[in-house]
């Protein structure tokens, strides 16, 4: 078992314990992540805000089975169950120009370009074409808003704030 790290919004969330598999301290996960790269064996990773390292991978239906350094055994396993997997922000490649980490864009504010404000986002959706930014406002009433480069007008991660284009039947019910 490693140390522990004081834990804060330097950290972005990878996956989630979910079950014990087997008698040796793997794990079932549920990444929280698309690249793989991220869960793999000497990687270093925080349990909560404990650091430890991955021992072993296996996929054998699909999903990692993981072991970590200090949990070799099903009893310690059984401690990590519901626990976060997390790693540095710093980890984290860089982005090309407009395209953010979804961790990144959770919890900006939301405004049209006349200035009305429409919340802040509490979800992405992602579609296949184009993500769905889901922005809700203080009474609970969410505007579904397509992450597109005709609707995005600015992103400001530092400010915490987005600027969105109103198009015509985007926002029918509000009045502009």
């Amino acid at each position: 078992m490693g140390k522990r790290q004081d834990f804060s919004t330097n950290f972005v969330t990878v996956g989630k314990i979910n079950q014990p598999w087997g008698i040796h301290g793997h794990v079932k996960v549920t990444p929280f992540t698309d690249n793989p790269k991220r869960l793999i064996i000497g990687s270093s990773v925080y349990i909560d805000s404990e650091l430890t390292e991955i021992l072993d991978v296996q996929s054998p239906q699909g999903y990692p089975i993981i072991q970590f350094v200090g949990y070799e055994n099903r009893e310690s396993a059984e401690s990590l169950l519901g626990k976060l997997i997390s790693i540095e922000n710093d980890l984290l490649p860089e982005l090309e120009i407009d395209t953010y980490y979804i961790h990144d864009l959770l919890g900006l504010n939301v405004m049209t370009t006349e200035g009305a404000v429409l919340g802040k986002i509490v979800d992405v959706i992602p579609t296949g074409a184009n993500d769905v930014y889901v922005i809700r406002n203080e009474t609970k009433k969410d505007y579904l808003i397509p992450a597109t480069s005709e609707v995005i007008e600015n992103v400001n991660i530092e400010d915490g704030k987005m600027t969105i284009k109103v198009l015509p039947g985007l926002l029918p019910d509000l009045e502009i």
